[in-house]
């Protein structure tokens, strides 16, 4: 009697059931993972005329429900700084210039700053755009306080140029406005 040697076909099959379960695992995860949809906005007069379902509790407002993001489009502005002053020479500097931008800043608090620094090499711009952005934070808090900053080097720019990209953020209460 001759013995065949069986090959192990097992692993073959696990494999796909494998690969099964881990797109279904996956698909749950993708699915999960999107925010719902928004709600749609009433109008006051629907919301006064409507009448509450007995045992169901009051709606909150969309303005209250809905959060805020941060504007795609960035305000941009550039200026030239002294990359050797002193941390409070720097932040007038920086209070200095930002003044000549104040009806973009008024009123509305940054979600995130881009800084473009210049002082040489790459290391010195990102140093320098660093404490261009410490100096925000300290100018001017209530708009930059809580923004989140990344440091970048500009090495076509002169010695001392900052440009920034400033992303602000949005209220969020009315899905129709153009915040």
């Amino acid at each position: 009697m001759t013995s065949r040697r069986r090959t192990p076909t097992t692993p073959i099959l696990l494999a796909g059931w494998l690969f099964a379960d881990l797109l279904l695992g996956l698909t749950i995860i993708m699915l999960g993972a999107q925010a719902p949809p928004p709600l749609p906005a009433r109008s006051t007069a629907e919301a006064s005329t409507a009448t509450p379902r007995p045992g169901s509790s009051p709606t909150p407002s969309p303005c209250a429900t809905r959060i805020g993001g941060v504007r795609a489009e960035p305000t941009k502005i550039s200026f030239r700084v002294t990359p050797g002053a002193g941390d409070s020479a720097l932040t007038a500097q920086v209070r200095k210039k930002l003044l000549r931008h104040r009806k973009h800043l008024a009123g509305r608090h940054a979600g995130m700053v881009l800084t473009f620094g210049a002082d040489g090499g790459a290391g010195g711009g990102v140093r320098l755009a660093t404490r261009v952005n410490t100096a925000l934070s300290k100018a001017y808090p209530n708009i930059f306080r809580t923004a989140a900053t990344r440091n970048f080097h500009d090495l076509a720019a002169p010695s001392g140029s900052i440009s920034m990209e400033i992303y602000f953020v949005t209220d969020g209460c009315s899905p129709t406005s153009k915040n």
